[in-house]
């Protein structure tokens, strides 16, 4: 079986009101094994939404997509939830956290810039952000697996209908307390509250990424839309997803945030389509 042409598209926006270097909203896609020709086979994709309460929550965040990505290629399977591949994961991106945080501390103190009491006590708590990390593999027939942690959600869709959903199940599921993964968090913990999914994929299916506020929406209307208004909407994220239409995304979330129809939050967007 030859792997399937794919298109990706990705959209990141700041919160209204924030600008670029202040989001805290990350993602990697693992384009050194699948996209240099633009065949899956296979590729890993990683979202995550930094806790803006935490310090560091971008770095940690991007910590995060990054290693979870370079991972795919040491997990033959994705992300499961059996065995220690996904301890294992969880353990080596701590264990970059501390050796990051160590090395900060260091450089401050060398430029006569140590941390400050407030500075040590949020390093002490740690970062924290959403996981959401997905492996995409055809032998023979197209796989994915799927690690979350939080509210940042995946939707598979097929002729026109959202298949499946993961690892949020229903709009009322939504809150503003997510669990998160913390750079020092307890490894039984973080592995205990994290979800695993898996399905399969053939050609014509797409897969959105989306981060919680996006997400959140999406779902909502998704349930309470007739067929003929789920299309719309389909046809809006599609529309949304490329880099070209930014100024009409932008517009778009301002309108639905001043009508309160979407919270103001950093919004991560991924259109994965697999096509002939």
């Amino acid at each position: 079986m030859n792997p399937h042409p794919v298109a990706v598209q990705v959209s990141l926006i700041p919160k209204k009101g924030s600008s670029e270097n202040e989001c805290e909203d990350s993602f990697c896609i693992d384009r050194d094994l699948s996209f240099g020709n633009q065949r899956l086979s296979p590729v890993a994709v990683a979202i995550s939404d930094g806790a803006t309460e935490s310090m560091f929550a971008k770095k940690w965040a991007r910590m995060i997509t990054r290693h979870a990505a370079d991972s795919s290629r040491c997990i033959p399977d994705g992300f499961t939830g059996s065995g220690d591949n996904f301890r294992h994961f969880i353990r080596q991106i701590m264990d970059r956290w501390e050796s990051w945080v160590s090395s900060y501390v260091k450089q401050r103190v060398a430029s006569g810039r140590p941390l400050r009491w407030y500075e040590e006590a949020k390093l002490a708590s740690g970062a924290f952000a959403t996981l959401l990390a997905v492996h995409f593999e055809e032998a023979p027939e197209g796989r994915w697996h799927a690690a979350a942690l939080g509210d940042s959600c995946l939707f598979q869709i097929r002729g026109q209908r959202v298949i499946s959903q993961f690892p949020v199940q229903s709009s009322a599921d939504f809150g503003v307390s997510p669990d998160l993964l913390g750079s020092k968090a307890d490894l039984d913990t973080v592995c205990e509250r994290t979800y695993f999914g898996r399905g399969s994929f053939t050609c014509g299916d797409e897969f959105f990424l989306m981060t919680d506020a996006l997400a959140a929406w999406f779902t909502y209307a998704v349930e309470n839309a007739t067929p003929s208004q789920i299309e719309e909407v389909l046809d809006k994220v599609r529309i949304f997803s490329h880099a070209e239409n930014r100024s009409a995304f932008e517009s778009w979330l301002s309108s639905m945030i001043i009508s309160g129809r979407l919270r103001n939050d950093d919004i991560t967007l991924i259109r994965i389509y697999i096509s002939e």
